[in-house]
């Protein structure tokens, strides 16, 4: 079994993830999005598609989906509260490590990744910065299609289907598939989905692409 099963497979962890997935997260009145255990599979579903583009590692690539799976577990402490998650999450995920193989050196890597994952502005290794990204790409109708309130962000979201991520040597393109048109001038109101991309392709030297439905797009216009 490995890592990412194993942690699949801890009767604690489930439990968490299945309490952290029933709350309601409103921001600032707008919008409740779903944190729970499936946000979580599809972050390590992105956290590879990422990884595998840059040639990562074997070992890498199981700290990735490991990252994926704990970087939200510290709002079970945290909740609705103005309390930083990522930071709260980093001091709790080591206890879902048991029967793990997995070095002290290892473990600091994820701490950093996951105390860094809402806004990427302390990257210091490849996971940390694959992981900012895909928490980024689950911008999906999953995530807002049990909110308690349906406004005009959540409403906008649920248009788009499917995120991909494709990484080149010169670029960095994320694509969406939607049912309509977007409403660029809803969705900045949610900017990190679009500059945090922007900031990773940066930080990987790429130029950074947003495409919808195979064409290119600009979201400040």
């Amino acid at each position: 079994m490995n890592s990412y099963e194993i942690i699949l497979n801890n009767p604690s962890y489930l439990e968490i993830a299945e309490k952290i997935g029933n709350f309601k997260f409103i921001t600032d009145g707008k919008w409740d999005w779903e944190h729970g255990l499936e946000h979580y599979k599809r972050v390590a579903h992105y956290m590879k598609r990422i990884l595998e583009q840059l040639n990562a590692t074997e070992k890498q690539m199981e700290l990735g989906m490991i990252a994926a799976l704990l970087h939200d577990i510290g709002l079970i402490e945290s909740g609705k509260d103005k309390i930083d998650h990522g930071l709260k999450s980093s001091q709790m995920f080591q206890r879902f490590l048991d029967g793990i193989d997995i070095t002290e050196e290892e473990i600091k890597i994820l701490e950093e990744a996951i105390k860094d994952h809402s806004n990427g502005n302390h990257i210091t290794s490849l996971i940390g910065a694959a992981l900012v990204l895909a928490d980024k790409l689950d911008v999906i109708y999953h995530r807002t299609i049990h909110s308690s309130i349906q406004d005009e962000m959540n409403l906008e979201v649920r248009k788009i289907k499917k995120v991909d991520v494709v990484i080149t040597e010169k670029e960095l393109t994320v694509l969406y598939e939607t049912t309509e048109p977007l409403n660029f001038s809803i969705l900045r109101g949610w900017e990190k989905t679009f500059t945090i991309p922007e900031k990773i392709a940066s930080y990987f030297g790429k130029e950074y692409v947003l495409k919808v439905n195979g064409k290119q797009m600009d979201w400040r216009s």
